[in-house]
């Protein structure tokens, strides 16, 4: 992920900003904003330069009481590892990414933390106990969808779909899911518009919404935005 440009007087200020964490170990805004000061005001005006060190905070550059900054946060290879695969699959949720990345608990937290607090990635949650995780970027309104592409048997679901049209019985067999089971995701991905129905004389049958799954498979890589942008 691209991290935000800052103009001439932000990136002094940044740097002098790391010169104080390193000498005091950790970012105060109270004492840093005097030192700022001593150090820059023969070139620029104390207000200007409170103004950059607020943007800085702003854009997650520096946070009170850190003894990082935004561009330490991916020196660490599991933060790293950890944005990676948020990047691929966007609304992985604590479990999935813990389990790829054989993360305990505690260790996925601590760094999960760091992400969100710097602003690389968010987390959104879709019901009481349920919420995923996504670069901060936008996602056109389809994070739920992505969300619920990360579900293995809803992905199995839609993989057997994208092959052939099926009713609910051919889809309950191939898969060797419950009834039930079948019929709640089937109507939460027809309620998204993942997929549609068409019916042949008594029979029902499940279909992929083709161009919403290529759309939000171009939301993951960028290439919608290219795209709009051209």
């Amino acid at each position: 992920m691209k991290i935000e440009q800052l103009s001439e007087i932000e990136a002094n200020v940044y740097k002098t900003l790391k010169d104080y964490i390193r000498d005091f170990n950790e970012f105060n805004l109270k004492m840093a904003l005097p030192y700022c000061f001593d150090k820059l005001n023969y070139k620029y005006s104390d207000s200007a330069i409170a103004i950059s060190v607020k943007s800085l905070i702003q854009k997650k550059y520096i946070i009170q009481g850190s003894s990082l900054t935004k561009e330490d946060i991916l020196h660490n290879q599991n933060r790293k590892k950890i944005l990676d695969f948020i990047q691929v699959n966007p609304g992985s949720y604590n479990r999935l990414i813990r389990r790829e990345l054989s993360l305990g608990s505690n260790e996925f937290n601590w760094h999960i933390g760091m992400l969100e607090k710097f602003g690389f990635v968010k987390k959104v949650r879709f019901h009481q106990r349920s919420y995923g995780y996504f670069e901060k970027r936008s996602y056109m309104d389809h994070e739920y969808d992505l969300y619920l592409l990360q579900n293995e048997k809803i992905n199995q679901i839609l993989k057997i779909l994208e092959k052939d049209p099926l009713k609910i019985s051919q889809i309950t067999k191939k898969l060797e899911f419950h009834h039930n089971t079948v019929q709640k995701y089937l109507q939460i991905l027809e309620n998204r518009k993942l997929i549609f129905l068409t019916i042949n004389g008594k029979h029902i049958y499940y279909n992929v919404n083709s161009d919403l799954i290529i759309k939000l498979r171009k939301i993951i890589n960028g290439a919608i935005f290219v795209e709009f942008a051209e």
